[in-house]
């Protein structure tokens, strides 16, 4: 088995903090690792196969140096410096959307159209499906072509975690000060998110559509979304509907539900408290429930869901991508 040498961008995020633990029982055989941040990481020790690491500042990185880095950081680092990482020849895979609607580029959510991984020597990047898309669609393959697809509807009631660590860190600041009789203050939210309810932007649920349309290829799937910002912390939440050229069953292949890893429920339902437990941290699944005919559109299929937006759809993605395509794609 061959080793590699990879990189880590916003090691100490939400999604990158993840992605380096998963890393350390992955089946990638790692030579070296670099962790890197920007000036208010800087610095940072992350403990990594027993050993000590400290977070260097992205501009410190020789690219040239890794065989693969996952950008997990935000947009504009991606737009800075991915480019760069792959004209060195490192392989880079995003998470951040920054290149998610470049045609020149291949748009992957693993187990559902990874051969296009083939794909990645046009400009040495590959870019992964956002949580919103990444959940629907696995759940949804699991069920019928997603080629085969006619219309989707789903509703997402998105967690502050959705936002980085500024969304959490609001919510847990506005929670507490209400507690104790004290007016929220909100900085990174428009209004105040603690036990209250807020409507994303649209141009965010457009994101999701153009994804989606992207990875089934039909850039003419009739979609609609809608999406809810609630207060709670971590555990993306969605209510989907579709309908396919196909025949329509719910009938259940436990295999194929299991290829997508997507765990279902027929009594009881999940939910993000009951999902992002602790003591459930390694089991890393979609969870599924309510699957059933619509009441009024008998050709409708209906469900709900719930995965950990940062373990599961964040850093078991980027992890699942990087090992098919080191594994398969890289001589």
């Amino acid at each position: 088995m061959a080793s590699w040498n990879i990189a880590v961008v916003g090691a100490n995020g939400q999604v990158g903090s993840a992605l380096v633990e998963l890393l350390q029982n992955s089946a990638l055989e790692i030579d070296h690792i670099d962790l890197l941040g920007s000036d208010n990481s800087e610095g940072e020790v992350v403990r990594f196969a027993g050993k000590n690491i400290t977070i260097k500042h992205i501009d410190s990185m020789d690219w040239s140096q890794a065989h693969l880095a996952f950008f997990a950081a935000n947009q504009k680092v991606s737009q800075n410096y991915a480019r760069i990482a792959a004209e060195a020849g490192c392989i880079v895979i995003d998470a951040t959307g920054e290149f998610a609607l470049d045609e020149s580029i291949p748009l992957i959510l693993p187990k559902v159209n990874d051969h296009l991984l083939s794909e990645y020597r046009t400009e040495n990047i590959v870019a992964v499906a956002n949580a919103a898309a990444s959940q629907a669609l696995r759940c949804i393959n699991a069920l019928t072509d997603i080629e085969q697809l006619s219309s989707l509807h789903i509703s997402n009631l998105i967690p502050a975690s959705y936002y980085g660590k500024q969304g959490v860190n609001e919510l847990a600041g506005q929670s507490a000060r209400l507690l104790n009789g004290l007016p929220a203050e909100n900085d990174f939210f428009e209004k105040q998110l603690a036990f209250n309810v807020l409507p994303t932007l649209a141009t965010d649920d457009e994101v999701i559509v153009e994804q989606i349309r992207r990875i089934t290829g039909n850039y003419q799937l009739s979609i609609s979304i809608d999406s809810i910002i609630v207060p709670v912390f971590y555990g993306l939440t969605q209510a989907v509907s579709f309908e396919s050229a196909l025949p329509q069953t719910i009938e259940q292949d436990p295999e194929l539900f299991a290829k997508y890893g997507v765990d279902v429920s027929t009594t009881g339902y999940p939910t993000p408290v009951t999902v992002i437990n602790r003591e459930q941290a390694e089991s890393q699944l979609i969870y599924l429930a309510n699957l059933h005919y619509s009441y009024g559109n008998q050709q409708q299929i209906q469900f709900m869901s719930v995965s950990d937006n940062i373990r599961y759809l964040g850093a078991k993605i980027l992890l699942e991508t990087a090992e098919k395509l080191l594994t398969d794609y890289i001589d």
